[in-house]
């Protein structure tokens, strides 16, 4: 069956004036100025201390950008546990990627520290490198605080399977506001875990600003993100706070994610809270990706997204002035209806492999599920500014259209509302889960198409040569939704203004839900159904209340000996406590 188209706290504020100071520190003399005009400082003892080592970069003679690019690399093709490499004060052009990988002769290097002056006064200009400005791999406990990365080619620090890694205190930056020529992520681990990132600053990215992928133990918290595609984004990724963050200016603030990936690692259990989500109503300036649900699809104007990511919680956070939807949690199915295609039969014909069988067999046979099952949303401040109700996005365009003609149709149903829900839940994905398959024995639609791949996967094993083993999908991710199982919202406010929660589709099917086996929205079912009309602005039924939501756990970070998070270091912090 193919589915029918369809308050910012005292510590950030400091951090955001001293950002706006970088490149305007007083110079000295010309013979240690950078270009930029930042003075290059030295400013650092070597110690030879076995297991904590200070290797000091650069020297009191020799400043250069070429010095001090070639001394870290030297510096690092060295390196031993515990070594600490200290970044001199200034602005210094680099010509080549830090690279680093902690497996030396396939003996790990490890708990490796790399520390500036301050974010606003060592600078990596990493424009001339072809790549990444750092790309760090296979090791274990890192630290980066205290500097800069601008102007990288394409990611400005990338950490990939680590167990400890803490970015404190460093920026990463693009100059260019808007441009899809920016590289693509600023901080960047993956298939990493025990993450903390603090105090940082990220702007520009043509991808996300603060990006954790494929990890989990993450805390990522009091952090400043502004104009980048996405502002902070959690991607296939478990047990995670993202808390006490300001994202603002870009095009959607906070996004919570699970792609189709095929590695194995999915995501859930996500807690979002006490941020600030204000006026991210940027131009999306990504590139298109691999994934049909990459970052290109966020509509301009979006303050946090869920998609397709199970177990998350948004709470007390305030979410202001976006001009499209202050929050939006759909299934997979928004950006890619071909999850709900028909599996293909023909083995031996056009199915000689198990990705022939349907578009996501394989990533389905992987775990992947394109459901948002258990989402609790609730005590968040949302606002509107009347001037700033303007939605837009290409991915839902005709939703757009659809609910503009429903507010010129009927205004005194809408009257008072804006455009599209603040909260916009597509509901397509759990209507598939619960709907019974017509003519079938009790199973849901979704549970049909993943039951029929698994009869054609074993016909491909049994008749195609040289077919490899294959895992059968676990058809209990395409139940039906247990009760109180989908989207919750609860005491969610706006400005004394009745809050606009309501889904696309129905969750549940009706006489005039299917029309030739494709479902219709809500809206396109108006036209023959007024009945309709009401749960358009607010879902009947209850389909978002729900007695009892999820409650997520907070996450806790455990580096070497000390532990980080609402349950270690913040456990008395305000934050903590909601």
């Amino acid at each position: 069956m193919q589915k029918a188209h369809t308050s910012r706290g005292h510590k950030p504020l400091v951090l955001a004036m001293a950002i706006a100071a970088i490149g305007l520190t007083a110079c000295g003399g010309s013979d240690n100025k950078s270009s930029s005009g930042l003075k290059k400082v030295f400013n650092c003892t070597d110690s030879s201390t076995s297991g904590a080592r200070v290797i000091c970069i650069g020297s009191a003679s020799d400043l250069s950008d070429k010095a001090v690019q070639d001394e870290l690399i030297e510096a690092l093709a060295g390196a031993e546990t515990g070594d600490t490499f200290v970044l001199p004060q200034g602005r210094y052009a680099f010509t080549s990627t830090i690279d680093f990988n902690g497996l030396v002769d396939n003996i790990p290097v490890s708990n490796l520290t790399f520390r500036g002056a301050g974010m606003e006064k060592t600078i990596i200009d990493a424009s001339g490198a072809a790549s990444d400005g750092f790309l760090i791999n296979n090791t274990n406990n890192l630290i980066f605080e205290d500097f800069a990365i601008y102007e990288s080619n394409n990611n400005a620090l990338k950490v990939t399977k680590s167990d400890g890694v803490i970015m404190r205190r460093m920026a990463t930056v693009w100059e260019t506001d808007y441009q899809s020529t920016n590289g693509a992520y600023g901080l960047y681990p993956v298939q990493t875990s025990n993450v903390l990132i603090e105090d940082c600053y990220v702007k520009g990215s043509a991808d996300a600003g603060i990006y954790v992928g494929q990890s989990d133990k993450i805390v990522v918290r009091n952090n400043i993100a502004e104009k980048n595609v996405a502002g902070i984004e959690i991607e296939n990724s478990t047990e995670a706070d993202v808390y006490g963050n300001t994202a603002t200016g870009n095009t959607g603030g906070i996004l919570i994610f699970d792609l189709p990936i095929g590695n194995g690692k999915y995501g859930s259990g996500v807690r979002v809270f006490d941020n600030n989500v204000e006026a991210n109503n940027a131009p999306n300036f990504a590139k298109v990706g691999t994934f049909a649900g990459g970052v290109h699809i966020v509509p301009p104007g979006t303050g946090v997204i869920v998609l397709s990511t199970s177990d998350v919680e948004i709470y007390n956070n305030t979410i202001k002035d976006h001009q499209t939807t202050s929050i939006a949690i759909t299934s997979y199915m928004l950006p890619d209806d071909k999850v709900a295609a028909v599996p293909d039969q023909d083995v031996g014909g056009e199915v000689m492999s198990y990705g022939d069988i349907h578009p996501y067999a394989e990533v389905f046979m992987d775990g992947w599920s394109p459901f948002v099952r258990n989402i609790n949303i609730h005590n968040n401040t949302i606002s509107l500014a009347a001037a700033l109700n303007n939605p837009q996005g290409a991915l839902i365009q005709d939703l757009i259209d659809g609910y503009t003609a429903f507010h010129n149709q009927l205004p005194d149903v809408a009257g008072g509302k804006t455009t599209v829900p603040h909260i916009l839940y597509d509901g397509v994905g759990e209507l598939l889960a619960n709907t019974p398959n017509p003519g079938g024995e009790g199973e849901s639609i979704m549970q049909a198409i993943a039951g029929g791949i698994n009869q054609v996967a074993a016909a491909v094993k049994a008749n195609i040569p040289g077919a490899p083993d294959y895992t059968a999908i676990d058809l209990s991710k395409f139940a039906p939704y247990a009760t109180d199982g989908g989207l919750c919202q609860s005491d969610n406010g706006i400005d004394g203004v009745d809050l606009f929660a309501a889904s696309v589709y129905e969750t549940s099917a009706t006489a005039g839900t299917f029309v030739d086996g494709s479902p219709l929205t809500k809206l396109e079912q108006l036209s023959g159904n007024l009945s309709l009309a009401g749960a358009i602005m607010a879902d009947p039924n209850g389909t978002m209340s729900c007695a009892s939501g999820f409650e997520g756990t907070a996450a806790t970070v455990t580096f070497n000996a000390q532990t980080f998070g609402c349950t270690a270091d913040d456990s008395t912090k305000p934050s903590c406590a909601l």
